[in-house]
């Protein structure tokens, strides 16, 4: 009886087409890998199949660094790569332009109280000249750190210009990539990120389940004789198991098998798209989206220039508001968007557009479903 409540409670949640900002709708040969029979989480066998799924990430990362895929969410590889990359003299800078920047200045806090966090207004895109103001007044700074796509507001950060600040400044340049990584061009070596987290659910095409943390040999070169807190989220455990047991388990606790099967095959879809067209395909479903929307009367939240592709933000119109709009979508057609966070809570509403989402099969509903909300809006 507990079953057939819970199943059937479900069933309408199940038949709901995802058009947030993750975790995504998944490809049928990715919901295929995950339903394979389970296997041990270590072996010969295992660990070649895990050390392959290790090479696509870098290809996607664009690094010859280390990357290591951490059972857990996006917050525990920002946890691991904040908490492993400062020791005992070390200061980091974050800066902050909405709730997801917010985060992480919450995260290095707790690890350093002598945190620098620049909180800046989530209309205001990040700058070099801000960051050159932020390093020039306390020379103390040993690592800054960024949101890319900042996913709470639609908001792009210019990351490569930062990292050549933060190179002017030999600092370490850490990034948030969790809504940009596979979505929007991003090449970690030659643009200087030192460190860089992901997750599995958004761009790459997989569950949720995995946080993706990438260093460069600079960084690693740079901390590896670090003294760090912490254990399993501790990227110098994590380091020392894919060294010395690096032949059968390569990492220091069991691994989320069935979610890294989908990684890999989101992955690899990723990859055979070829991520010049995808970071294009991204951005023209995001333009197209833009220019639809705002025929529709709900007007961009910020200018296209430093809009994310892969989260699409408009604001609600005065008569018909952005709470009223997600939810008659999701009671009327069944499709789920985001709602606004941080200042744009009620204001604004998000639309994923990443991965199977950014695709015209998904898209086209979605406007004409939109469509029909604003054509009878005493609905």
């Amino acid at each position: 009886m507990v079953y057939q409540a819970l199943n059937k409670k479900g069933s309408t949640m199940d038949n709901e087409r995802l058009m947030i900002p993750g975790p995504i709708q998944l490809a049928p040969e990715v919901l295929a890998e995950m339903s394979k029979p389970m296997t041990p989480h270590y072996g010969a066998e295992w660990t070649a199949f895990y050390n392959e799924t290790v090479a696509l990430a870098k290809q996607i990362y664009g690094t010859d660094g280390d990357v290591f895929l951490m059972p857990g969410s996006g917050s525990a590889g920002l946890d691991a790569a904040i908490g492993s990359s400062l020791g005992e003299n070390g200061k980091m800078l974050v800066l902050s332009n909405g709730f997801f920047g917010e985060r992480m200045g919450d995260i290095a806090l707790r690890y350093k109280k002598n945190t620098v966090v620049v909180n800046l207004p989530a209309s205001q895109p990040l700058s070099p000249e801000i960051l050159r103001e932020a390093l020039d007044t306390d020379s103390d700074i040993t690592m800054v750190g960024v949101v890319h796509s900042e996913s709470s507001s639609g908001l792009l950060n210019p990351i490569r210009e930062l990292a050549d600040v933060c190179r002017e400044y030999d600092c370490l340049f850490f990034v948030d990539a969790i809504s940009s990584l596979g979505g929007i061009e991003l090449q970690m070596d030659a643009w200087n990120i030192d460190l860089c987290v992901s997750a599995s659910q958004k761009c790459l095409e997989g569950p949720p389940g995995l946080g993706l943390v990438a260093l460069s040999t600079r960084a690693w070169q740079r901390i590896k004789n670090f003294e760090t807190p912490g254990w399993y989220l501790n990227l110098h455990v994590w380091k020392d198991f894919a060294d010395k047991w690096g032949d059968w388990h390569p990492y220091p606790a069991t691994m989320a098998v069935p979610a890294l099967r989908g990684l890999r095959c989101g992955m690899e879809r990723v990859l055979s798209e070829g991520l010049a067209k995808r970071f294009a395909r991204h951005l023209n479903s995001a333009h197209r989206l833009r220019e639809e929307l705002e025929s529709l009367g709900f007007l961009p939240v910020f200018p296209e220039s430093v809009s994310s592709p892969t989260v699409v933000a408009v604001h609600g119109r005065s008569d018909l508001d952005a709470k009223t709009v997600a939810e008659r979508l999701r009671a009327e057609h069944s499709i789920l968007i985001g709602g606004g966070m941080g200042e744009f809570t009620g204001k604004a509403f998000r639309i994923g557009n990443m991965g199977l989402q950014a695709m015209p099969d998904q898209i086209e509903p979605l406007l004409e479903a939109l469509k029909t909300v604003v054509n009878d809006k005493t609905a």
